[in-house]
């Protein structure tokens, strides 16, 4: 059985590299593979640089608990470095981070909580989900994502919009390998 899957990934560090490393890795665990563009984003933690953030989609015939690992391992193969910025050292953080968004219509707490409890809290995941799938139906409010979108962009106070920016997805991405394949 194919199930169609929406995840958000995002970096503050090593920002393109890392989004370069997990399209490459993630990429090939889908049919119908899909992007969307990638979005800058503030901090919730003081003194951290902006995120870059986006979401993939696609279609598997994995069941959740074998995605979910999978997953768990690009982002342990992304591995972590120290993050100094603006004078602070935030010690070792990891470069990537990966969520599973929706998986199908499935709605569980085990390996993970399904829908992702937050996609209509942060700019940062809807609006580029809503760039892929405007008409996905939420599948706990029963709501279109695109309709929870367009209630929110115009509302959005300055430190909470999100700017599209670009990436040059023609570099190579890093062949990071922190963790035995």
């Amino acid at each position: 059985m194919t199930t169609r899957v929406y995840l958000g990934v995002g970096s503050n560090l090593n920002r393109e590299n890392a989004l370069r490393f997990a399209v490459a890795k993630i990429g090939p665990l889908f049919k119908n593979f899909q992007k969307s563009s990638v979005w800058i984003s503030h901090p919730v933690r003081q003194g951290e640089p902006d995120y870059y953030n986006m979401v993939l989609g696609g279609d598997t015939e994995a069941s959740l608990e074998d995605l979910y690992a999978c997953l768990q391992k690009v982002e342990q193969l992304a591995g972590g470095e120290l993050m100094f910025n603006n004078g602070t050292n935030f010690g070792i953080k990891r470069r990537l981070d990966i969520d599973i968004l929706v998986f199908g219509d499935t709605i569980a707490t085990k390996p993970c909580k399904l829908p992702r409890h937050d996609i209509q809290d942060y700019p940062f995941v809807l609006c580029p989900l809503c760039e892929l799938d405007p008409t996905l139906v939420h599948p706990l409010l029963n709501i279109k994502v695109g309709e929870i979108w367009e209630e929110m962009e115009p509302r959005l106070p300055e430190d909470r919009k999100v700017v599209k920016t670009t990436i040059d997805w023609s570099v190579e991405a890093p062949q990071w390998h922190n963790v035995k394949d």
